[in-house]
């Protein structure tokens, strides 16, 4: 029996996981951009304002957050 995903892990694809990992790179080679800056650089577009979207600005912005307190 597969493990149950909890309902707190995001449900992103493999490109969007991807392009979250590029926030992480980001944050760490620009430490002066705020998460919207490194959201235009990495993406060139905004987060598309759909659930999934949503979704997706919520672990890129978590994962940006994360890097930064290292």
């Amino acid at each position: 029996m597969p493990a149950k995903l909890s309902s707190r892990e995001p449900r992103l694809s493999v490109e969007q996981l991807e392009i979250v990992g590029q926030f992480s790179d980001v944050a760490f080679d620009y430490p002066r951009l705020s998460f919207e800056q490194a959201a235009k650089r990495v993406l060139g577009t905004p987060f598309p304002n759909t659930p999934a979207g949503r979704e997706f600005k919520c672990e890129a912005k978590r994962i940006f957050d994360q890097e930064r307190q290292k």
